[in-house]
Order: C-alpha cells, then structure tokens, then sequence
C-alpha cells in the first residue's frame, strides 16, 4: 500500500474548520445591531482566562499524542538494531551455509514485514520472505514467525551448529522481537480516552464562540482574519495530535515503515552475504 503524501490531511480539514469559524466571525462585525445588541461585554480577563486554559488543555493533548508517536519510532529503531545483531550473531557463532544463511534473512525480514502488516490489519503470511504462497492464517502474524526462527534455531542445535550457550546468546536477542511488538500494540490499543478528546473540541468551540466577540471592539474588521489565524493554529493542534497518536497508518504523519523495512533488508542482506529484495 503507497503513503498519502501532498498537503496533509489534517492540515486541509483545519483549514476548512478555519474558515468557517472566520465566518462565523463576521456576525460580531454587527455588534450593536438587532439581534446582537444583546451580546454582553467579554472582559479582558475572561478572554484571557479562556486563551489559558485552551494552551494547557491544548498542550497536554498535543504533547500526549507526540509520546506516542515517539515511543512508536524508539521501539522500531529497537527492531532495526536488534535485527543486525541477531543477524551478525547467526552469521559468526551458527557460520551457517548458503542456504541457512537465506532462510535467516528471510524470516528476520519477514518478522519485520509482518509486523507492519499486523499493525495495520492487513496480515498476509503468503506475501511474506520465507512463506511465498502459504494459504494458512495464523491469528497473530508476528507470533508465527518468530516461532519459524526459534524453529531454525533447533535445528541448527539438533545439527551440533549452535551450542547451549550460543543459543543463549542468540535468544537474548530473539525474544526483543516480541517484545517490540507487544509495546506497539500497546500504543496502538490504548488511544487517549473518548472523554479528554471530546473535551478538547468543547473546549475549542467555546473558546472560538466567545473569541471574536472580545475582540471586535479593539480590532473591528480585523476580527475576522485574526479569528481565522487563530482558529487554525488552535484547531491544526488537535487536527495534528488526532493522526499523529496512531503513528502506524499510512498519511505522511504516519511512521514510514515501509522504508524502515527496506532498511532492515539491506542490512541483515549484506551482514548474511544474501541478496535483498524489493519491498
């Protein structure tokens, strides 16, 4: 599946929210006029008070999403690096042959594939290095192929290739692969609460209501473009913080991991002296 690239989506539906809260705007211009007369006085001190809490309500929302989204990117470097060092201990301690060194290079490769896939919902084991064709669907995709490596692991100890203390070694590395994919799950299972990310939006629409009522006394026609500036870099904040909190899709403020993918190829590839292929 190919990214969403170009102006980015949260970015066109902010704009849009923008606009119309700029056009809402201009009914303050008619401050004074039937049916508005009505309207009261904003105090300096309430608007003020509103723009406060909106920066922490704002700020605790923005910065929850991009731990997430950051936790997201450590456990996948996690993966690159600890796909190199099992590749460089099976290819120094196993000293396994051609074939041996493939069929490794395939299912590190294929862990790292299937991962992408089981976060996304799109588990295909047939499309995977190692299992071209495989009809079976196994219900946790990552979980099955990691048992195909401790499966070659066994293999080579049942061959006197790989030693007690060697296979020690090699699982100290193995067993980080899950636990990789357990902390993605985690992030991607346990979003923000519904409550909080409802409480936001009313947050922002009251601020947005009250907004260019207090400002139009001081700044008259100007109260419409300032209200849509505003209105955009409130809303771009919670727009920003929605896609960025589920860091495993597929829009440009996604995590690529098609590319860190192609990345961990080329490396086990060249450690293993095998040929990378196209993902």
């Amino acid at each position: 599946m190919s990214r969403q690239v170009g102006l980015t989506t949260p970015m066109v539906r902010v704009l849009g929210l923008a606009l119309l809260a700029g056009g809402y705007s201009c009914l303050s211009l008619l401050k004074g006029s039937p049916p508005f007369v009505y309207v009261p006085e904003i105090p300096a001190a309430i608007d003020a008070a509103l723009s406060v809490a909106m920066a922490m309500v704002l700020a605790f929302r923005v910065n929850r999403a991009y731990e997430r989204w950051w936790e997201a990117r450590t456990l996948w470097g996690t993966l690159v690096n600890v796909s190199r060092n099992l590749a460089i201990k099976i290819r120094e301690l196993v000293a396994p042959d051609e074939e041996d060194r493939q069929a490794a290079r395939d299912t590190i490769v294929a862990f790292c594939l299937g991962l992408k896939d089981h976060l996304r919902d799109t588990p295909q084991l047939g499309n995977l290095p190692g299992f071209e064709g495989n009809s079976f669907v196994p219900k946790h995709l990552p979980s099955h192929v990691a048992r195909q490596l401790y499966r070659q692991f066994s293999q080579w100890q049942a061959e006197e290739k790989l030693s007690e203390q060697q296979l020690w070694v090699l699982d100290s590395d193995a067993r980080v692969l899950l636990d990789v994919c357990g902390g993605c799950e985690r992030i991607k299972t346990t979003l923000m609460s519904v409550s909080w990310r409802f409480f936001t939006w009313q947050c922002i629409a009251l601020y947005l209501l009250v907004l260019p009522w207090g400002l139009v006394d001081d700044f008259g026609a100007w109260t419409v473009p300032l209200t849509t500036l505003i209105a955009y870099f409130v809303m771009a904040g919670e727009g920003i913080a929605h896609y960025v909190e589920e860091p495993f899709g597929l829009h440009e403020d996604h995590l690529d991991l098609e590319a860190i993918c192609q990345g961990i190829d080329r490396s086990v590839s060249e450690i293993l002296d095998t040929k990378p292929e196209a993902i």
